[in-house]
């Protein structure tokens, strides 16, 4: 059989740069230095207009960072005409909170200073991760213009995002821990923070985003399942609640049944809910 078609272009190819280092930093015994990583998905064609960047941060409960896991699901949203920048950060073996928060800063960072080169909008930048990586969302956009948390290179430029879109996102390690349907992952939190959570209030409050809120100028979407084992949803409402007490714009999307990183998160509905959410926000 021979055939001659006309194809129509109706949506772009997508372009991967792999395993950028953005970033070379000490593990916890401040002798052994690593390089980070961050894998960019974006428009093969360069667009005719820079485009709003979408930070994503994964799960693992902090003790393990496959940063290139989701990269297939996130091709959904370069389609839409988003770059996905995918972020590695040190995990809880290899550095102490605020370690990852100072990763997940640092990435933004030196995103921002490449803006031209990977045709992204500085100014249009959205903090987006599940469980753990969820957390880093939250706790990205509520600590803008606090320098305690902006450690390493690129400084001249801020790690200021728009919005957060934390799914089944942790919140507080304290009551996620006490909270939680199963006790066989208690120890991720002890290992973030190198001490029980009930034994250090202080260092606790320092990893909760709802300690941060003040009303800042940051859109949340909080997605989470009502059967999550893991992330109490019960953290998330109290948290949905704090922001709209402070007049901040948040919605909160309960899915029906969903477990902890379900696959539920991915389905088109669930895509098209963060992406008109964006629409409106970015």
């Amino acid at each position: 059989m021979k055939k001659q078609i006309t194809v129509s272009a109706t949506r772009p190819a997508v372009w991967q740069d792999t395993d950028v280092t953005y970033a070379r930093v000490f593990t916890q015994d401040e002798h052994t230095e690593v390089d980070l990583h961050l894998s960019v998905l974006r428009p093969f064609e360069s667009p005719s207009h820079p485009l709003p960047v979408i930070f994503w941060f994964c799960g693992g409960g902090w003790v393990t960072v496959d940063h290139t896991g989701r990269l297939p699901n996130l091709v959904d949203f370069v389609r839409a005409g988003y770059v996905v920048v995918s972020v590695e950060y040190r995990t809880s073996d290899q550095a102490h909170w605020p370690a990852q928060l100072e990763d997940a800063k640092a990435a933004i960072r030196y995103i921002k200073a490449h803006a031209k080169h990977y045709g992204i909008d500085p100014q249009r930048t959205t903090a987006m991760g599940e469980s753990a990586g969820g957390h880093l969302a939250s706790m990205v956009a509520l600590t803008g213009g606090i320098q305690e948390y902006e450690k390493g290179n690129y400084l001249y430029q801020n790690s200021d995002v728009k919005v957060a879109i934390p799914w089944c996102g942790i919140v507080s390690p304290l009551t996620a821990k006490q909270r939680s349907q199963t006790d066989t992952l208690d120890y991720i939190y002890d290992k973030l923070l190198d001490c029980e959570p009930e034994d250090n209030p202080a260092l606790v409050a320092k990893a909760n985003p709802r300690s941060f809120i003040h009303g800042q100028d940051v859109s949340f979407l909080l997605l989470h399942g009502t059967n999550d084992d893991v992330a109490p949803l019960q953290d998330d409402e109290e948290f949905y609640n704090d922001l709209i007490a402070h007049d901040m714009t948040a919605d909160l999307y309960e899915l029906d049944g969903a477990r902890h990183l379900d696959a539920d998160f991915l389905q088109p509905e669930v895509i098209q809910i963060v992406l008109t959410f964006l629409g409106k926000n970015l």
